[in-house]
Formats: structure tokens, C-alpha cells, sequence
């Protein structure tokens, strides 16, 4: 505040750290990911370039595919794309997939090409490594079977299907170098709205 300054853009590695400043500061605090609880900027993002590529988000499937436990991407996508009437499904390892995440209303499977060829979006997540305390899986080798995804598993997907990451991508774990040139990865998308999209927040809060 001796600063005075119109905002606060908060990245911690704590969660719930943005929700203290922000309650003891009298301007604007912005979450930028407060450890693995949430994303919000991420998540605004991530469901602006859906509306901008499917129209709206509302009856649309969408896989949420990898470490949920540990991202708070996850937390974020899915309680936006929940809010906004699209079905959400999960797929990751047990020990990466709270056990009680069903009651957020969403289902869960048991490999990413189990859900391939029924969603409209498939966003895959890294593993979030610096965020466990012991090993989770058996090998990455193991972990990209069941939960990357590659050309192969892509051949018999809708054309209209959306790949998307947050980032940064793990290349050869949760997505093959190939899928990186697949002419429905919008990741570059994301990348690319999410100025505009802070810049939005930013100006919401102290534009006017």
C-alpha cells in the first residue's frame, strides 16, 4: 500500500496466500495460481478460446487429462466449464484423481482414449512434479500409454475435436512432438488470448 499501486498480480506457492492478501488489502488482487488450489486467469482463458473455436461451452464434453490431484488449472477449467453447462470428464492415474472429485459433478475414466472419440475438447495437463512427495505412477513411459496423447490415438477422433495445454508441455509424456503440428492443437491459441484475456481483468478492475 506504501507503493500505492492500483493492483496486486499474485503468484504463490501457498494456496489460499492470494485469498489472505486480498482481504488484507484495500485493491484489486489478482490470482496468478496460488499453489495447486487455482488459476483463475488460466481458466478464463482456456474457456475463451473454446467460445471462440465451438461457439459456446454450454452442452459441450470436455476431458480434463492428467495430474488433477496437484493442478490448479484443473481446479479453475472445471469449475468454469461446470458453470457455464458443459459435461466435464477427468482421466488420470488414482493417485493423480481426488477420490471424491465425482462430487464436483463431473465423471471420471480410466485412460485418455477411453473418452477420445466422445468429447468435443480434450485439455491435457503435466505432471506436476515439484508438487509430490513420492513417485505416483510406475514410469512416464507407463503414464504417456494410458494418459498422453499421440498421433495414433488421434486417428479416429472428430476432426472438430480441441486439443489444448495450459503449459508448460512435458513433449513426449502428455503430448507426442507430432501433436504439436495436428491442425486442432490451439495451444498457441491459448497462449495468444491469454494477453487479451489479462488485459481484460486488469481492466475490469482499475480501467475505469
Amino acid at each position: 500500500e506504501a507503493m500505492v499501486v492500483d493492483a496486486v498480480v499474485v503468484r504463490h506457492s501457498a494456496s489460499g496466500a492470494v485469498r489472505y492478501l486480498a482481504r488484507e488489502l484495500d485493491v484489486p488482487v489478482i490470482n496468478a495460481g496460488d499453489g495447486a488450489h487455482e488459476h483463475p486467469t488460466q481458466g478464463l482463458l482456456d474457456i475463451f478460446t473454446i467460445r471462440e473455436r465451438k461457439g459456446s461451452v454450454e452442452g459441450l464434453k470436455v476431458a480434463v487429462a492428467g495430474d488433477i490431484a496437484h493442478s490448479r488449472v484443473a481446479r479453475s477449467d472445471i469449475h468454469g466449464l461446470l458453470k457455464l453447462g458443459a459435461q466435464v470428464v477427468v482421466a488420470g492415474p488414482p493417485t493423480m484423481v481426488p477420490p471424491d472429485i465425482e462430487r464436483l459433478g463431473v465423471s471420471v475414466a480410466s485412460s485418455v482414449e477411453e473418452v477420445l472419440g466422445e468429447v468435443d475438447v480434450v485439455i491435457m495437463l503435466r505432471i506436476q512434479m515439484e508438487r509430490q512427495s513420492s513417485p505416483l505412477f510406475p514410469s512416464l513411459r507407463e503414464y504417456s500409454r494410458y494418459f498422453g496423447l499421440n498421433m495414433e490415438k488421434l486417428k479416429s477422433v472428430s476432426r472438430d475435436l480441441l486439443i489444448m495445454h495450459p503449459g508448460p508441455v512435458n513433449w513426449g509424456v502428455e503430448l507426442s512432438p507430432e501433436v504439436s503440428c495436428h491442425p486442432r492443437n490451439v495451444i498457441l491459441d491459448q497462449v495468444t488470448n491469454g494477453v487479451a484475456v489479462r488485459m481484460a481483468v486488469l481492466y475490469a478492475l482499475i480501467g475505469g
